[in-house]
């Protein structure tokens, strides 16, 4: 999308007096000489529009802008460019502006252009015309929203504006960022001419993974099994549907058509992959796949199919996981809209660039050729720890530019939804603006909300951006959306690179203290810069988990005994008590307050400190621990350290096997009390162990069974949690203690990975 200054229009030399040639003073003096003209029989749209460029000159200049219907202004000599008028929309008086302009525009774009003396706002479609007024005041009168909460108005006793010929036109048609501002603030996502979820709702009747929504299993396996992925031979409830069955399309037809009587103004109809990589391996299902090249083309047949049913509307699908590679043999329908997803791709690097990413690049390149409604589902924010430092601003922009120039026009930038997530002011602006201008000036556009939203300590802002992208790309360390504070430990988090993070922070709060700032501007200005810095002391508090180093540590360490470091603990206090005081709902996206944060943290630091005689005590496994997760190795069990939310580190893993261990205390003692964790996470196929037993000896041959703890595992793929399992061993002499814990083994009916080995992960047994 351009943006065109016509001052000159040569096809209309004839109509040159018609233009302005000379600024236009709007108010000056305490007064105005001009009229905000609507349509006498506005539209909703237009009414706002006007109501807000009324507020917007009355706020800048203290003038009163009366706003008539058309009907009501007589023409002076019959020359309505005599008169001093803003139009809003199609006037009686605007032809001459909508014959200029109007062929011109296209989605909702709109147009400002001033002719004569009056001034006209010409909208093409839906709130092109309230786009326009909020784009006049912010590039010409010099307004800025950088949240529902921070506004910049320009005071002036006089406007005056140049003569303009402005035409904006979208880079895309449906702009959608999820993040907080858009989805809480209406008027934020019309300023920024953002689709937000409420416009969504509007369009769309069912909106992705909804087989499941569809064909539900709980009404249909039973009774027909048949209608579902068959994975290994064995029909599964967790998984996606066979899609070469005719009964299974005749019913999801009919299902599908009475979700349509009961909403029949949505255009959109998703009808698409649940949320897994399950597809149907059955011998008809296998044979379609190897005809097109690849399951998307079995999936593209069966959608046709129902696209041909419900020829009026569009029905949306998605190019996503096992989906993503585009078939070969068939084509889409016109009224079926491909949905593409970019969940696999680094943030590091664009993706046009980035030798990793050649793949997507082939996929999006043959989606392409096959059609042309496209819908882009592409990812911004760190899912599994959403307070991360996630330093991909630098992408931003190539990558919509990349999409662009594949013709998508419908764009979802998934970012935290309603949540409050690091940078998300920023991220959202940024994201906003380049939605509707995919080649803008986006530094100048990043400076300009720096130094409105942040004051005296902007360039302390910018130097910790920079700073942090730097190391990111020194460090040649892929960034990921579901990643950890630890994957940048050797890179953009090191300790080193920490504590000049907090370096420069520190003297953006000094520039602010030194600026001449009244009360209120210095706690604004102080605590967005204060959030600004809280998710580096969510890394800080993350990484200190794991022991890293003097800086990164919960403990301190004299004579090799460990002690508490209390200024740690101050630190947790505060992270927690800031992010209830900014919002902040969880630190992932399925949930995980900052309460719950402390809780694991308080435990870790609680159980670390207690008196353990298996500390650093042998241990000898039954079981082999897998090369994937060795974590400390055979010291894991025994290191001091446990595990707590990230299973990637401190925790030891097991596949497809059970566990068993037994710690040599080295001689016969008396304890009171044994422990163990384990971790479960379904979504990654780690499950909590059916059973734990306890066993005591004195010589190793011979057993007491202390205690067995019977578990059922949770239904629930996205929740993590930890589990101590337990046993008294106060009544015995012990020098050995046996621990087994039983597993699963494999995933369960329930699950989307059904019979495919499970993992059991486990860390720290605690002898008291």
């Amino acid at each position: 999308m351009q943006n065109i200054y016509l001052f000159v229009l040569i096809g209309l030399m004839y109509a040159l007096p018609l233009c302005s040639k000379a600024q236009i003073t709007l108010a000056a003096d305490s007064t105005t000489e001009y009229i905000i003209v609507i349509p006498k029989n506005t539209s909703s749209v237009d009414s706002l529009a006007a109501t807000e460029l009324q507020y917007f000159l009355q706020t800048i200049s203290d003038v009163s802008f009366r706003v008539v219907c058309d009907d009501q202004i007589k023409a002076i000599n019959n020359n309505i460019l005599d008169l001093n008028l803003i139009h809003i929309g199609k006037t009686s008086f605007s032809d001459t502006a909508y014959n200029l302009y109007n062929d011109s525009l296209i989605d909702d774009g709109f147009a400002i252009v001033t002719i004569g003396n009056n001034l006209f706002f010409v909208g093409n479609k839906g709130k092109s015309t309230l786009y326009s007024i909020y784009h006049f005041v912010e590039k010409y009168l010099g307004y800025r929203m950088y949240s529902p909460e921070a506004e910049i108005i320009p005071k002036s006793d006089i406007i005056t504006i140049p003569p303009i010929a402005d035409i904006q036109n979208p880079s895309f048609t449906y702009r959608e960022t999820l993040h907080l501002f858009p989805n809480v603030s209406q008027r934020y996502a019309d300023f920024h001419k953002l689709h937000n979820r409420e416009d969504k709702n509007k369009d769309w009747g069912m909106f992705v993974h909804t087989f499941q929504q569809l064909i539900p299993v709980e009404r249909y396996f039973d009774e027909h099994p048949e209608w579902f992925s068959e994975i290994n031979g064995v029909r599964v409830k967790d998984g996606q549907l066979c899609l070469t069955n005719p009964e299974l399309l005749e019913e999801l037809c009919k299902n599908l058509g009475e979700k349509i009587e009961l909403n029949p103004n949505s255009t959109y109809w998703s009808v698409s992959n649940n949320d897994n990589y399950n597809n149907c391996t059955c011998e008809n299902c296998r044979k379609s796949d190897e005809y097109y090249g690849a399951p998307s083309g079995t999936l593209l047949n069966f959608i046709n199919k129902v696209a041909y049913r419900f020829p009026d509307k569009i029905i949306s699908t998605l190019a996503y996981q096992y989906t993503r590679k585009a078939p070969k043999n068939i084509i889409p329908a016109d009224n079926v809209n491909i949905m593409l997803c970019s969940i696999e791709c680094y943030r590091h690097l664009p993706i046009a660039t980035n030798p990793d990413e050649s793949s997507f690049r082939k996929d999006i390149a043959d989606w392409a050729a096959l059609t042309s409604n496209f819908f882009m589902w592409d990812y911004v924010v760190q899912f599994r720890n959403m307070m991360d430092p996630f330093p991909n601003l630098h992408t931003l922009q190539p990558n919509l530019q990349f999409f662009h120039d594949y013709g998508i026009k419908m764009m979802f930038e998934q970012g935290s939804n309603k949540n409050v997530s690091e940078m998300y002011e920023l991220r959202t602006y940024l994201i906003a603006k380049l939605l509707w201008d995919v080649d803008l000036d986006i530094d100048s556009v990043t400076n300009d909300f720096l130094e409105g939203y942040y004051g005296a300590a902007a360039p302390f802002t910018t130097k910790y951006i920079q700073e942090m992208k730097s190391s990111l790309l020194d460090s040649k360390l892929p960034l990921r959306i579901y990643g950890y504070p630890s994957d940048g430990i050797n890179g953009y988090l090191s300790d080193k690179q920490i504590s000049k993070y907090e370096a420069i922070i520190d003297d953006g709060f000094k520039a602010l203290y030194n600026a001449n700032y009244d009360t209120q501007q210095l706690q604004d200005y102080y605590n967005r810069l204060k959030f600004f810095g809280l998710p580096l002391e969510f890394a800080v508090l993350d990484l200190s988990l794991m022991d890293y180093s003097d800086k990164l540590s919960y403990f301190t360490y004299t004579d090799n005994k460990r002690q508490l470091n209390d200024k740690m603990v101050t630190r947790l206090n505060n992270f927690v008590k800031s992010c209830n005081g900014f919002g902040v709902k969880m630190l992932e996206e399925m949930g995980y307050p900052a309460n719950a944060f402390k809780e694991v943290v308080v435990k870790f630091i609680d159980r670390s400190l207690t008196d353990n005689k298996a500390l650093n005590k042998r241990v000898t496994f039954s079981y082999p621990y897998s090369d994937l997760y060795p974590a400390n190795g055979d010291k894991t069990m025994t290191d001091g350290l446990f595990g707590t939310n990230d299973y990637h580190y401190n925790w030891l893993g097991f596949y497809g096997t059970h566990f068993e261990a037994i710690v040599d205390l080295d001689s016969i003692t008396k304890c009171n009390n044994v422990s163990i964790d384990f971790y479960s996470y379904p979504l990654a196929w780690i499950y909590f162990p059916e059973e734990v037993r306890f066993y005591s000896s004195t010589d190793g041959k011979e057993w007491i069974h202390l205690n067995t703890v019977e578990n059922i595992n949770e239904k629930k793929l996205t929740k993590f949690q930890t589990k101590t399992f337990s046993a008294s061993c106060t009544n015995y002499e012990v020098r050995y203690i046996k621990i087994f814990g039983k597993s699963i083994l494999t995933n369960p009916e329930w699950h989307r990975g059904y019979g495919s080995p499970s993992w059991l992960f486990t860390d720290e047994i605690l002898i008291e």
